[in-house]
């Protein structure tokens, strides 16, 4: 089983060339779940957000027991993978903000 989840990955891609990226979740959309990566490129400052431009999405697709990743090909299917990532951020975020006011009454 690939081990993701614990922060860099690296990625190969067809030219050979290696890019690192960082796990940033797992979207489940249609029985088909997605890792969520942004490519580390040394030369982005870590502190600001706005340097943040563009993720990476992958299919995970299974073999017995072999995870591997793979592109997405289809436009339509990045577009619903990425909105799906959105959504689930969306969630994160209104739940802490939502249990933290509540528990001052």
């Amino acid at each position: 089983m690939m081990d993701y989840e614990n922060g860099i990955i690296e990625l190969t891609g067809e030219e050979g060339d290696v890019i690192k990226a960082e796990y940033l979740d797992t979207v489940l959309m249609d029985d088909n779940e997605y890792v969520v990566l942004l490519p580390v490129d040394e030369n982005t400052c870590e502190e600001c957000d706005d340097c943040v431009s563009e993720v990476i999405i992958m299919k995970i697709e299974k073999d017995g027991d072999e995870e591997y990743l793979v592109p997405v090909e289809d436009d339509d299917e990045l577009d619903k993978a990425f909105e799906a990532f959105q959504e689930q951020i969306e969630d994160y975020d209104y739940d802490d903000e939502d249990g933290e006011d509540e528990d001052d009454d």
